[in-house]
């Protein structure tokens, strides 16, 4: 057969091939996957590589010269690097845009293109006469080279980062598989580049066959696990050789000088000892390496058992997860587990649509878990196809999940729950038909799968979970609606209280607003009384009516300053307090405020500081309002600290924390050195109606030591300080009439 007849004939078997291994992709496969149609493109690049090496193996053609197919070669071997990197990154599922990677590689080979086939007007050699000179084919060899080796040192890279980074060992079996054919194809190109002989790009073609495999492929062989039976069977095979050697070979040196010795009797004597020892020696070697190679076996039946009877009796929901999932765990060397309790919403709500499983992490364990750590809350929808497939399989594999093709239209969101658990495996536990639980498990602490018999081992036990789980379930339940009525009468109990201090403060109320009321009324009626009784006796002088007329007087200024609080306290109430905002200062107001109690300072012999107000900037507020809050306050101040007592008010600008403009805020306290609040009473002092002393104790007066007013004065400070957007609070460390600790309103 003539050299063209046989290349003829090997390429119409290698372009065979290649389109199997196509029309394989086209049916096995979506093209919608990036990664399913990467390889359509890296097969049709490896189609001329490998018809090119049989050229060149061949000793080439008439109408192709050598060195033309050695430079196509070389600029095929860059764009498979190319596609290769590519074809990678789809495989190991990285995402992010990748065309920049396929702009530098195309570019990169086309200067190598141009270069080679001298379409660039250069010389050749390049730099002669200055050291060794270069030919344009020495650099279009290196610049190619270099190329493929960043684009195939980089897909091994991103292998061998993805395989440290991932913890399912599917998963690192599948890159295993990837490993073994980056090595090949890159072996192969390194013959080609070094000049090796290369039988037909042989390596190259084996590595496209077994990446095709393992893209179509789902379900892998176990690499370590068959390396291990391969082991196994080799130790097995050379102990039972060695075994029967020894056995003739010593039967023989025992027995060669007895007379009339046969040779062959001595061999079937020792095939017969052997055939009756050897099973049962044959087993316990194989129990032997199975134990210290290959995966452990366990009983089965002593676990089931051991699990039931310490399940059985627990219905507290928190214990009986942490002893489920630390047995399994601990049994079956996993690294992590966790069980997850299943609710199945049937009402709207603000965060998924009506209908939805609410995932509910009990318990934990293992890496990555620390003790009372939060687990994450999950949702799943009833059409999901993780659904789907946990109500009709006994288990699921986040490895399925991740490749399968039915998982791709489950919700992002779902996917994305998922894969944060960083779980392998996951067993639903049903109860009467409904789903009710799920363990999730990490990957075991020796790199192995779950094989068939760990997941016939995990079913029994969610099995044995189910009925256990149901009792705890609602053991669970009673005990939160116990624990819920009880909050709920708790809370019912404070409300009856508040209601009846609220009532109690009503009271005391109309009496004390009678008694504010009576007294400028009382007022009012007697100077009036005299007045008219003067008049009529034609007795009244020009200073007995003007004193008169200022006594009714300030009687109706103190009628109108008690209707002017409980208006303010309407609007409050209703939300409608109206704000004349401009920019004011602090300084100023409080300036004002300080000078009206000057006559009550002295009276009481008190002394009013002023700190730091100078300083403070400029505010966005309604002047009079600030003066209502800053009257209220030093009011308070003053009646209920004694004569002689201190009160000091300070200013602090908390703009220069470091805070945002927007967050900033300047703070002014009021403090006193006087007989200072209960701590239950530093919120109810803003209650409207609330007053610290008894109501029956009143004594009228603005400004007398303990004298009430009708408890409003700081409900209705609150309410303008909110309106402006601030918040007001009250300080003390105690009621003390004697050590006096004072108090402080911030």
């Amino acid at each position: 057969m003539g050299t063209s007849n046989l290349l003829i004939m090997l390429s119409m078997l290698g372009s065979l091939l290649y389109l199997l291994l196509i029309i394989s992709i086209l049916q096995r496969r979506d093209l919608r996957e990036h990664s399913a149609g990467l390889l359509v493109d890296f097969v049709l690049c490896s189609w001329p590589w490998t018809l090119g090496h049989l050229i060149l193996w061949l000793d080439g053609l008439p109408f192709l010269p050598r060195p033309l197919i050695t430079r196509l070669l070389l600029y095929n071997a860059l764009l498979l690097s190319i596609v290769f990197f590519h074809l990678t990154r789809a495989f190991l599922r990285r995402d992010g845009r990748s065309w920049r990677w396929w702009i530098a590689g195309l570019v990169w080979l086309l200067a190598g293109v141009l270069l080679g086939e001298k379409l660039l007007p250069l010389p050749d050699p390049i730099w002669p006469g200055s050291g060794q000179a270069l030919s344009i084919d020495t650099i279009t060899f290196w610049i190619v080279t270099v190329g493929w080796a960043a684009f195939m040192g980089s897909a091994l890279w991103l292998s061998g980062q993805t395989y440290a980074q991932i913890q399912q060992p599917l998963h690192r079996n599948r890159i295993t598989y990837w490993f073994t054919v980056t090595v090949l194809i890159i072996a192969d190109a390194l013959f080609f580049l070094t000049g090796s002989a290369t039988p037909g790009g042989g390596l190259h073609l084996v590595g496209v066959i077994i990446a095709t495999y393992v893209i179509l492929t789902h379900g892998l062989p176990d690499v370590r696990h068959t390396a291990r039976r391969v082991i196994s069977y080799l130790i097995i095979t050379g102990l039972t050789v060695a075994l029967y050697t020894a056995g003739i070979l010593a039967t023989q040196y025992a027995f060669q000088s007895v007379p009339g010795y046969s040779p062959w009797l001595a061999v079937a004597a020792i095939a017969l000892v052997l055939a009756i020892v050897f099973d049962p020696l044959s087993k316990m070697v194989q129990r032997i390496i199975n134990r210290l190679i290959t995966d452990t076996r366990y009983d089965l039946r002593r676990m089931v058992q051991q699990y039931s009877a310490n399940i059985s009796n627990v219905l507290d929901l928190e214990q009986l997860a942490t002893m489920a999932i630390t047995f399994i765990c601990n049994e079956l060397q996993i690294r992590r587990g966790a069980v997850y309790v299943i609710h199945h919403i049937r009402r709207p709500g603000q965060e998924w649509p009506d209908d939805y499983f609410k995932l509910r992490g009990i318990v934990g364990t293992g890496d990555g878990l620390p003790p009372g750590i939060e687990l994450p809350e999950g949702a799943l929808l009833p059409q999901s196809p993780v659904v789907e497939n946990l109500r009709d399989l006994p288990s699921l594999s986040q490895y399925d999940i991740d490749l399968l093709p039915k998982f791709q239209g489950a919700p992002p969101e779902e996917k994305a729950w998922l894969a944060n658990l960083n779980m392998d495996i996951y067993v639903p536990i049903y109860a009467s038909g409904e789903w009710i639980g799920l363990l999730t498990f990490g990957p075991k602490r020796s790199g192995d799968r779950y094989f068939d018999h760990d997941l016939d081992l995990l079913r029994t036990l969610a099995d044995q979970t189910a009925v256990a789980l149901e009792n705890a379930r609602l053991f669970d339940d009673l005990k939160y609606r116990n624990e819920k009525i009880e909050q709920l009468n708790y809370e019912l109990s404070v409300a009856n209280e508040k209601l009846a201090r609220l009532d109690q403060a009503k009271s005391d109320f109309i009496g004390v607003a009678s008694h504010e009321l009576r007294t400028p009324m009382t007022q009012i009626r007697g100077y009036s009384d005299m007045l008219l009784d003067m008049l009529e006796s034609d007795s009244l002088n020009p200073e007995s009516g003007a004193m008169m007329i200022r006594g009714m007087s300030k009687g109706v200024n103190r009628l109108e300053e008690i209707v002017n609080k409980m208006f303010e306290i309407s609007k409050i109430d209703t939300e409608t307090l109206d704000l004349s905002v401009e920019a004011v200062s602090l300084k100023e107001i409080i300036d004002a405020v300080v000078k009206e109690f000057d006559p009550a300072l002295l009276e009481r012999r008190q002394m009013l500081s002023v700190e730091n107000l100078a300083n403070l900037p400029t505010i966005i507020a309604d002047d009079d309002r600030l003066k209502q809050v800053f009257m209220h306050l030093i009011q308070n101040a003053i009646k209920y600290t004694p004569d002689g007592g201190r009160i000091s008010i300070i200013g602090r600008d908390l703009s220069e924390t470091g805070l945002r403009p927007e967050d900033a805020f300047v703070e002014i306290v009021v403090a006193d050195t006087g007989i200072g609040l209960a701590t239950e009473e530093l919120e109810q002092i803003f209650e409207k109606f609330y007053r610290v002393e008894d109501a029956r104790h009143h004594s009228t007066g603005q400004t007398k030591f303990k004298g009430a007013g009708p408890g409003l004065g700081l409900t209705i400070a609150r309410g303008i300080v909110t309106a402006h957007g601030g918040r007001i609070w009250g300080e003390s460390r105690g009621y003390d009439e004697i050590n006096l600790p004072g108090s402080e309103f911030h």
